[in-house]
């Protein structure tokens, strides 16, 4: 039986009002893609996610949707889309897009039905209580720091916005709901789309009771609340087996339709407990094909922490699952700044280190547009914000997610390479410098260090599929070997994390198949393999004795 291709895939994900602007109205676009498609060919990476591109209000830049049918005139049209895909599918790349179906926005048709009246057929399609003149619960409204029950004055009702009041959230205990989305989900997979990232999946239902949180001491982002009632109920998995049943058994309809069993469901888990993220692929995977992990974008640097981090996620995983891992999102400050060091040198050799462990763990590895020339996060003037968690907590720089939404960096010419000169969010203050074409060809670069790891885990079947086994090393070192059962091929990988050196065991003589600080074809005799300070290498051992062909 094959594996399913988005076990060995690489994806990337983009936010498109950054990527590339086609028509200079300073928002990224989707022909702006279809442009770089060649690019990312090049970079190597089997598989895009794309963010929010639908007709929207844009109080939340995309994640408050006004009609899941279609695509914002910002963006293009549905034509530019399907020329898109179509471009990506002609070079060996997948198409994966993000499915927003806790909540649409209040101005999608069926909200503004909704809430004219109590007798509406819309109106049960979404969460309500009586207003009593004050809200039924604690639940918070994550972008708004306040009460997440919202009036309306036209049905005497509050209705729910657990992240602001644009954004209503359905209520999928309604079966009419559920057969919307399962609509929804085939028109796209009409259109050639390959899967859904499927946006606070597990936030879907809320308890029928509206209970309140318990308080907890955790500021951000539980805002002092265990989320026990607005989100993650267990109810929630036999939507989860809905929605694979759809991807899975949908025939394919449409001009350039994906087919069934090649499809992929991938689920944000509204929460940080990696238990959580594991348990929507089903106790016999039958759930969702993928669940992020996000425990790797709350380690500090340290070897040991992401060990510790892995090792539980792989504890985790239920038979027949695969993991995944990522180090940076939309959400998220970009790791290069997070674990940036004093010295550029010292962070761009971490960077390589990340990369490293990204593209060579067992999983599949999601990285974000930009990650791989090191763009990092910079604190922009109050007068440049944009998102409305990074306005309403202004001047706590570290709440707001504008930083990691900057314009693409791709050469040095005005506009940085994007396409126009004043682009919805400012560039960084490198961009002339760390940039695609400062970068290309320059082989100690972030960028070609990216490359040749995507081509290497491309190349080797123990790098995409292989068994994991931690091996002995110094404190600072995280090492590990893969090994294939079918071809017998052996890989170590030993990555350094201090700025000084560090060791590994070496168990036999290999032969060094990339490295930060040594050549390829470099023999390494067995015993203890000395490393310089943050230095990353990937080798090749002796192949199995008895390899399962």
């Amino acid at each position: 039986m094959a594996r399913p291709w988005w076990e060995d895939a690489v994806f990337y994900q983009i936010y498109p009002r950054s990527f590339k602007d086609s028509n200079g109205d300073g928002v990224g676009d989707l022909a702006g893609i279809a442009e770089k498609l060649d690019y990312l060919a090049w970079l190597g990476v089997d598989a895009l996610w794309i963010s929010p591109f639908f007709p929207s209000p844009m109080k939340d830049f995309g994640y408050d949707v006004a009609d899941y049918r279609g695509v914002a005139p910002m963006f293009g049209t549905l034509e530019d889309f399907e020329r898109l895909a179509a471009g990506a599918k002609a070079r060996g790349i997948r198409v994966v897009l993000d499915l927003v179906a806790n909540h649409s926005s209040d101005q999608h048709p069926w909200f503004v039905e909704a809430r004219s009246s109590r007798l509406s057929p819309k109106h049960g399609w979404y969460l309500w209580t009586p207003d009593t003149g004050k809200p039924p619960n604690n639940w918070k409204a994550v972008f708004e720091l306040g009460s997440a029950w919202f009036p309306n004055p036209a049905t005497g009702e509050r209705y729910l916005g657990t992240f602001t009041r644009w954004q209503p959230e359905f209520d999928w205990r309604n079966p009419e709901v559920r057969r919307a989305f399962y609509d929804i989900m085939r028109y796209w997979f009409g259109l050639g789309v390959d899967g859904f990232r499927l946006d606070v999946a597990t936030a879907y239902l809320k308890d029928a009771q509206l209970r309140s949180n318990p308080f907890s001491w955790n500021a951000n982002p539980d805002f002092f609340q265990k989320h026990r009632y607005d989100r993650n109920q267990p109810e929630v998995h036999e939507i989860f087996a809905e929605m694979r049943k759809v991807a899975d058994e949908a025939p394919g309809v449409g001009r350039q339709p994906s087919l069934p069993g090649e499809r992929v469901l991938i689920g944000e888990t509204h929460g940080q407990d990696a238990e959580l993220a594991a348990s929507c692929h089903g106790k016999r995977a039958d759930e969702l094909h993928m669940a992020f992990n996000f425990d790797f974008l709350n380690q500090g640097w340290s070897a040991a922490a992401f060990k510790a981090s892995a090792e539980r996620w792989y504890s985790l995983m239920p038979i027949g699952a695969w993991p995944n891992f990522t180090l940076s999102n939309h959400d998220r400050p970009r790791h290069i700044s997070r674990y940036r060091a004093r010295g550029s040198e010292t962070t761009e050799a971490r960077a390589k280190v990340a990369a490293a462990m990204l593209l060579t763990l067992r999983g599949t590895p999601f990285l974000y547009y930009g990650e791989e020339i090191g763009m990092g996060c910079f604190r922009l003037p109050r007068e440049a914000l944009r998102d409305p968690l990074g306005v309403k907590t202004w001047p706590l720089g570290s709440l707001g997610r504008d930083p990691e939404r900057t314009p693409m960096q791709w050469d040095a010419t005005p506009g940085g390479g994007f396409g126009s000169e004043d682009p919805w969010l400012p560039m960084n203050p490198d961009w002339r410098e760390r940039s695609v074409a400062a970068q290309r060809g320059r082989s100690s670069s972030l960028l070609e260090w990216y490359r040749a790891l995507i081509q290497l885990r491309r190349a080797m079947p123990a790098l995409r599929r292989g068994s994991l086994r931690w091996t002995p090393a110094s404190r600072d070192v995280l090492a590990f070997e893969r090994a294939d059962e079918e071809t017998g091929e052996r890989v170590a990988v030993f990555l350094n994390f201090a700025s000084r050196a560090g060791r590994a065991a070496l168990s036999e003589d290999a032969v060094v198949l990339m490295g930060s600080a040594r050549e390829a074809g470099q023999a390494l005799a067995a015993g203890g393999c000395a490393l310089g300070p943050n230095e990353s290498l990937i080798v090749r051992l002796k192949p199995l004795a008895e390899p399962r062909r």
